[in-house]
């Protein structure tokens, strides 16, 4: 079996098993028996379950930076590019729910994770691209400029985040109108507000 054949296995298997053990329940042995590989070759491309654990977690980053990075050179409306934020992470969602569930459960909320220097130099760099649409919004008039960009940035994650926590836990499917309310409620909610219209 090709190596590239064989990581791939390894790591749809990997997935599988963190998502539904969590990383600190899951063993190597669990994984082997998951991707139907022998238990010799899992160490043979990954030395332990934290490097494995590692490795799918730097693909989501990488994966999400590049996404990021691509919006902050667009030319795009910032509404366009927060709407684009929202589709990526739903898209994340509906192609690989393991992946997006140990995001969530293990990184995102991971204190082991967040404790570490990497970890949080990671969500340091999310933050700071994120940051870099909200400030060009408000210098492009579309946000508010009387509050922090790094405020309005962790409030518009943050209800990312929390959409995607509700239908993880629930195991829920994300059908196409859904989707299209998701990111209509939160768009409207982050630019607009929750605050009802007055009454005339």
């Amino acid at each position: 079996m090709e190596k590239v054949a064989s990581e791939k296995i390894i790591v749809e298997a990997a997935l599988k098993v963190f998502s539904t053990k969590g990383f600190a329940e899951a063993r190597m042995a669990d994984i082997a028996k998951e991707a139907n590989l022998s238990y010799g070759l899992i160490y043979h491309y990954f030395e332990n379950k934290e490097k494995l654990f590692d490795a799918i977690v730097e693909n989501w980053w990488k994966t999400f930076y590049d996404e990021l990075e691509m919006l902050k050179k667009s030319t795009a409306a910032t509404k366009e590019k927060l709407v684009d934020i929202i589709k990526f992470m739903m898209n994340a969602y509906t192609a690989t729910p393991s992946q997006m569930s140990i995001f969530v459960a293990e990184v995102s909320r991971g204190f082991i994770y967040h404790s570490s220097p990497r970890g949080k130099d990671k969500f340091r760099k999310l933050f700071n691209l994120c940051e870099d649409i909200i400030r060009e919004g408000q210098t492009r008039g579309t946000l508010r400029a009387d509050i922090q960009s790094n405020y309005l940035t962790y409030v518009f994650l943050g209800a990312i985040d929390t959409f995607l926590s509700v239908m993880i836990l629930g195991n829920e499917t994300l059908s196409k109108a859904r989707e299209k309310r998701i990111i209509e409620s939160l768009t409207s909610v982050f630019l607009h507000g929750a605050e009802a219209e007055a009454e005339h």
